[in-house]
């Protein structure tokens, strides 16, 4: 199923927003991944060292008093040990940073950045109220800013690469759409845009392509139907000339009786091949409005035919063998014009019989009408629906009529979404056979 319209960018737009969200969870999980870990390296690296500093001022007890005298006698040998230095606090020291003295409450080791961008160390003593602190610790050799400015830029970078992904396929498509738009426009009618079918404008494409297709029907079909007319036109023109020429140098009155006789006849031909043709072009006009209602098939059939009764060769209407009859949906105007062109067709050649056959088979409506002639050659089973067509060229008028019956009921059928098509039958004659959906 085809995406509507105005949704057709609705999924390149999702994998663009959902790109940009992956990246940018990605780069920052690489933040939190890279730069904590060092401040948890130096908790890690200097945790013996607290506990050490931690045992030697526990060794005279636990009380205040005596881990300071104890820190005073050995501050010294700690610094010069851990080539840093220690620094002992107490609690009322740090008045006005509680969050900070709530975090030493749990007894791990805190970090704190001055500053300066320098990192010291701070453990509260097990059951006391002393902080002991080691900092600030030396620098790293490294520093991490250029880390941060990498994934900053590594986002930007990854980003528009994103952008130039999903916009090359989409600029590639549009140029391909708008060099069929030129060649179109300079009449090459059999242009297509050809994209892929995951391409963000292939519905456009497909909108392109079936308007193309239209309009190369449409182009082509005029062009034959106005050849056709003008060939059409220009025999009984040619002849109310030739009699208009001849009745202004006839001095005998029943000769110009009879000249004004063939003009008459000239016009009344021109009348009814333009009605003929207004008909077929009407047929042709997408917006045209079929009204359908509910009409019992045989009874309704056997009332157009009730026409031909007394006519030579006998037109019959009979049911097709197991099929149902009822009630179908159409146009009974349109229908029974289809109807009568094809039985006025069947009539030219049939010998003495015409066989009309209807029925709904399924989900269809079936009609065949069906002449005992000669039958038509399968090389013009497809070509004697289209306009003007004749088998025989050197039939006039009288018998091979205008070359419109048939491509008018064409027209009608396809209008009905049926289709009609004609074969031999096993023994001699042509058989038309017309389908259209039931309802």
């Amino acid at each position: 199923m085809s995406r509507p319209p105005r949704f057709y960018l609705l999924r390149p737009y999702v994998v663009i927003a959902a790109g940009i969200l992956l990246i940018g969870l990605a780069l920052d999980s690489v933040l939190l991944w890279v730069l904590p870990s060092q401040t948890q390296d130096n908790a890690q690296r200097y945790a013996q060292s607290f506990a050490l500093v931690e045992s030697v001022l526990l060794e005279n007890g636990s009380s205040p008093d005596a881990i300071a005298s104890r820190f005073a006698d050995v501050q010294g040998a700690m610094e010069k040990a851990l080539a840093l230095p220690v620094l002992l606090f107490e609690t009322m020291d740090l008045q006005g940073q509680e969050d900070f003295i709530e975090a030493l409450s749990s007894g791990e080791i805190i970090p704190f950045t001055d500053s300066d961008s320098r990192s010291t160390l701070y453990k509260r003593i097990a059951d006391t109220g002393q902080v002991l602190a080691i900092g600030p610790l030396p620098k790293e050799p490294i520093s991490l800013h250029w880390l941060e400015n990498l994934v900053i830029a590594s986002y930007y970078v990854l980003v528009a690469l994103l952008l130039l992904l999903w916009i090359r396929p989409f600029y590639r498509d549009l140029g391909a759409l708008r060099s069929a738009a030129s060649q179109f426009g300079r009449e090459d009618f059999t242009t297509r845009v050809e994209v892929a079918q995951n391409s963000s404008i292939l519905p456009v494409a497909q909108s392109f392509n079936r308007m193309a297709e239209r309009i190369q029907y449409l182009v082509t079909a005029h062009r034959e139907l106005t050849n056709a007319v003008a060939h059409e036109l220009r025999t009984p023109l040619a002849r109310f000339k030739f009699s208009l020429e001849m009745l202004s140098k006839s001095k005998q009155e029943e000769r110009a009786t009879n000249y004004l006789k063939e003009m008459r006849g000239d016009v009344q031909e021109l009348e009814i091949l333009i009605d003929e043709m207004l008909n077929y072009a009407k047929l042709s006009e997408e917006n045209l409005q079929l009204h359908r209602s509910a009409i019992p098939l045989q009874a309704w059939l056997k009332g157009q035919l009730a026409s031909y009764k007394g006519v030579s060769p006998r037109v019959s209407c009979e049911r097709i063998s197991g099929a149902q009859l009822g009630e179908v949906m159409f146009n009974a105007d349109l229908m029974a014009r289809a109807i009568h062109n094809i039985v006025r067709n069947c009539l030219r050649y049939a010998e003495s019989e015409i066989r009309v056959c209807c029925g709904i088979e399924g989900e269809r409506v079936s009609v065949s009408i069906c002449d005992d002639g000669p039958g038509i050659p399968e090389q013009y089973h497809q070509s004697i629906f289209e306009p003007f067509a004749r088998l025989d060229s050197s039939r006039d008028r009288n018998s091979g009529g205008y070359g419109l019956g048939l491509a008018i009921a064409k027209r009608i059928l396809e209008r009905h979404g049926g289709n009609i098509s004609v074969k031999n039958g096993p023994h001699k004659g042509a058989c038309f056979s017309l389908s259209w959906p039931y309802n």
